[in-house]
């Protein structure tokens, strides 16, 4: 295995002079490295800069306002002594278990302080970019254990930092795209198994507190970590059982201290994740819907700079949505894996590489094979392991993550390599090796997208909601319309509120997301989409007022929305008088809904929009 070559001391330097230069050898690259990925990110994320905290990748009112919600309640929970692991502050009066969602704990706790002075969307566009170049710079540091060369380490960082699935998953997938402690971890379980030069409750420590942090950060990179590291274990026993007896006391002791670490940090979280109020149990994704197809590896899509539009309306017919078609590699960077597997097989870091890559290649292709978006018969090993318990909710297709990890090792090993050819085939590389990283480059910038939050959340007038009580917003929160959780976050979690995306448990106790639905939600999601208001007779008063009590509302709010004006009409005759008008928003004060079951008809006139 490649390492990097120290230079021999010379007679007339002290040993403080010898370990200054060697510290600098390997700090000074490792520094520009960072550079020049936190450079790239500030590129890809350009347009957010001029105005990083009022504009985003575009939080609308899907993913990206989830994420700023839960940046902002863990700070929110810290200061004011709540259980960060569990919040009613949405989904009133059931709540949500955090655990269970995306709610990025370790990040949150870091960035607290920026973002309780500058708000969540500061915060959201820094982990944005941190998340690419953070992950590309650790990439490159791990691989300087297997090659010389700092600018080929760079090289296949680059290809694990800014891979297609990590722009494409940008575009709010956060616990997806911060993984910039994979090859770390990685890194550390091949100096438990392999190298074996670190005391062994060292290198367990470290092991454990890494898959710890990364629990906080994303429990399913760290579940398909688990799964490669599992696969590198077995296959080096396979490749190399001659080595297993003089490594095994040693890999045992730091895997005790690995478990004994990541259970200290974890346990309680975990248990609460499990067994805690508003736990799930099943299946939340469809298989077939996130898979690689075979295709997709050479053919771009519309995240790539470079992608014909033959070739665009091709991959739109692969599944997954636009984030989550993220198989991509080009044709280059195949051809160099090839090269280098062939070329070098002996090698035992080529071979371990190779064989390492397939594991989640073939895992992101799902439970069946589908060929140019079409799904054929073919099974595929995840069909095996995706019904285990806490993989039925994990997407196959994010495999690709580690398979991307893989083929920038062995770009980087193939350009470290071919730096001692002759110069005609050492052109011919730098060739393969440019246009690799240019079939990769992503059509940049992205983001820029102004927020849209009415100025009543962010004035002074939502400080007329009584602090910690409830109010119903409209539209109604939900998986399809998650602004509302923005709104609510931009005014610091002032107010608690029924609804709400997340995942939770339905009646059965398997996993949905969103709310269970009520009737005056379901009736305020279906003025939304174009329904006339109900006639609100007695009977139907009577239950839209019970569900007014069972929320405890105590405001109604009516921001911008499809059909705003039938929701205020409805609202005004439900709760038998009009609106205040303030800050972009329809308000009504002091709701007291125990009341309204008393009303049998009234007649109010309807307010002018």
């Amino acid at each position: 295995m490649g390492v990097a070559v120290e230079e021999p001391e010379t007679g007339t330097e002290q040993p403080g002079q010898a370990r200054w230069r060697r510290t600098a050898a390997t700090a000074l690259p490792s520094l520009a490295s960072l550079l020049v990925c936190l450079t790239l990110a500030a590129i890809v994320f350009a347009r957010n800069w001029a105005s990083p905290a009022s504009k985003t990748i575009g939080p609308g009112g899907g993913d990206g306002a989830l994420l700023m919600w839960f940046l902002q309640w863990t700070p929110y929970a810290l200061e004011h002594g709540a259980n960060p692991l569990f919040t009613t502050h949405i989904n009133v009066p059931d709540g949500v278990n955090v655990m269970w969602n995306t709610s990025l704990l370790l990040p949150g706790l870091l960035l607290a302080p920026i973002t309780t002075t500058f708000g969540p969307v500061l915060t959201f566009n820094l982990l944005l970019a941190l998340a690419l170049a953070l992950s590309a710079w650790c990439a490159a540091i791990a691989f300087r254990r297997y090659v010389r060369s700092p600018v080929a380490a760079l090289l296949g960082g680059l290809v694990y930092g800014f891979s297609p699935y990590m722009v494409a998953q940008s575009l709010g997938h956060l616990q997806l795209t911060l993984v910039f402690l994979v090859p770390l971890l990685l890194l550390t379980l091949d100096e438990i198994l392999v190298r074996q030069r670190w005391r062994p409750l060292a290198a367990g420590a470290v092991l454990g507190l890494l898959a710890a942090c990364q629990i906080f950060i994303g429990e399913e990179v760290l579940a398909f970590t688990a799964i490669i590291g599992l696969a590198q274990l077995l296959l080096l026993m396979v490749l190399f059982p001659r080595h297993v007896p003089s490594r095994v006391g040693y890999a045992l002791l730091a895997f005790a201290a690995a478990a004994v670490v990541f259970a200290a940090i974890t346990a309680w979280p975990l248990a609460f994740q499990l067994t805690g109020p508003q736990h799930v149990s099943g299946d939340l994704h469809v298989a077939e819907n996130a898979a690689t197809d075979l295709y997709g590896l050479v053919v771009p899509n519309r995240v790539q700079a470079i992608a014909p539009d033959a070739a665009v309306r091709l991959s739109s017919r692969f599944p997954g949505n636009h984030a989550e078609v993220n198989g991509y590699l080009g044709i280059p960077l195949v051809l160099i894996l090839v090269v280098t597997a062939v070329r070098w097989w002996r090698t035992r870091v080529v071979r371990v590489t190779a064989l390492l890559l397939l594991v989640p290649l073939i895992l992101s292709m799902g439970t069946r094979l589908h060929v140019g978006g079409h799904r054929t018969d073919i099974p595929l090993p995840w069909a095996a392991i995706d019904s285990l318990p806490l993989l039925e909710n994990a997407g196959a297709n994010r495999f690709m993550l580690l398979a991307t990890l893989f083929a920038g090792l062995l770009l980087a090993l193939f350009a470290d390599r071919a730096r001692d050819w002759a110069t005609a085939p050492k052109l011919v590389a730098l060739v393969m090796v440019g246009a690799a990283l240019l079939a990769l480059v992503p059509r940049v910038p992205r983001g820029g997208v102004q927020v849209q939050v009415p100025t009543f959340f962010t004035g002074r007038d939502v400080h007329r909601i009584p602090d910690g009580s409830v109010a119903l917003l409209a539209p109604y929160p939900s998986p399809r319309n998650a602004a509302p959780m923005f709104w609510q976050a931009m005014a610091d979690l002032r107010f608690r509120m029924p609804g709400g995306y997340f995942v939770g448990p339905d009646p059965s106790g398997k996993p949905r997301y969103g709310s269970n639905s009520r009737r005056l939600s379901g009736v305020m999601a279906k003025i939304r989409s174009g329904w006339r208001a109900p006639k609100l007779g007695p009977e139907l008063r009577a239950e839209l007022a019970g569900d007014l009590v069972y929320w405890q509302v105590s405001t109604v709010v009516i921001g911008p929305m499809e059909r705003q004006a039938t929701m205020v009409s409805f609202f005004t005759a439900l709760l038998g008088r009009r609106p205040s008008q303030v800050g972009g928003v329809w308000v009504w004060w002091d709701v007291r809904p125990e009341e309204l079951r008393r009303i049998d008809t009234m007649r109010v006139r309807e307010p002018v929009m």
